[in-house]
């Protein structure tokens, strides 16, 4: 007695289904976690206020000759670069956590039982929760800063190119990450350096600061520099988004938005295989 070949309907209802129980999943993650975001949230807006009247004023602290006062537009610069950046953290960071959990749990084969690739069970399932933490922190940032200086960010259809953009990057950063997890586990530190980096270079694309050559050469193979030139572009100028070259243009951006995405399915494959040869997965 043969099975019966499922039809498309019922191939599609359990992708489907898998994908929902996934998103759930990550939502529940999301909700346990509640308390630690709401912790770190204060620092999202203090970073901002701090920053902000320092920003730009090299050459007064050098002379002693700083003046704390908050100024409008560079601040509103600062709200706009935490939006990418905040994403990054949400998913890149808390995807470590999550699988860490998950294979402290003995829970981790579930990821490898879907009728779905299973880069695609970790991606999708830290990445919804991602997109609604963020949006709560950069909407609570927004408010909290709002109320020492007025904000001048005008939000607009230009800027979803860069911030799908960074979203991707941020996926395959997440992956790569999820990969050596399996393997490996206890890579913190790591995942804390690439977080680190990321956000040193990211900054390097406002006009706020300025870096040598040598540093905005290096900061396109980063995730979120091109991103957040882009961002700045679309929201603060009135230059054209659909540019080629520069800082944010669309190769660079669209070049390590892919390549970052690519290496994270690979990575993610590669250490799932290694985890699966030698036993990794329940270590700890």
């Amino acid at each position: 007695m043969t099975g019966k070949t499922p039809t498309p309907a019922l191939t599609a209802r359990a992708y489907l289904a898998a994908l929902g129980n996934e998103i759930r999943k990550g939502f529940r993650f999301a909700w346990a976690e509640r308390l630690q975001i709401l912790i770190e949230l204060p620092m999202f807006a203090a970073l901002a206020l701090l920053l902000g009247p320092l920003l730009g004023q090299g050459n007064r602290i050098v002379n002693g000759s700083t003046t704390w006062t908050l100024d409008s537009h560079t601040t509103s610069i600062l709200v706009m670069w935490f939006v990418p950046f905040t994403f990054f953290y949400m998913q890149v960071v808390k995807m470590f956590w999550r699988l860490l959990a998950e294979i402290q749990a003995g829970t981790i084969e579930q990821v490898f039982l879907s009728p779905l690739p299973a880069w695609v069970v970790v991606a999708v399932g830290r990445v919804a929760a991602a997109f609604l933490e963020t949006l709560f922190v950069a909407a609570s940032t927004y408010g909290i800063v709002s109320i020492f200086v007025p904000l001048q960010i005008e939000w607009n259809a230009a800027a979803l190119l860069p911030l799908l953009s960074g979203a991707l990057g941020a996926i395959g950063v997440s992956l790569m990450i999820a990969g050596a997890t399996l393997v490996w586990q206890r890579i913190q530190l790591v995942n804390d350096a690439v977080l680190m980096v990321v956000m040193i270079f990211s900054a390097s694309a406002l006009p706020l600061i300025t870096v040598p050559s040598w540093w905005s050469e290096i900061s396109h193979f980063l995730p979120l520099t091109d991103v957040t030139g882009s961002l700045y572009r679309a929201l603060f100028t009135h230059q054209p988004v659909l540019v080629a070259w520069g800082m944010g243009g669309l190769v660079p951006m669209l070049a390590t938005t892919l390549g970052y995405l690519a290496a994270g399915i690979l990575a993610f494959g590669l250490g799932a295989r290694a985890a699966k040869r030698h036993g990794t997965l329940g270590r700890y």
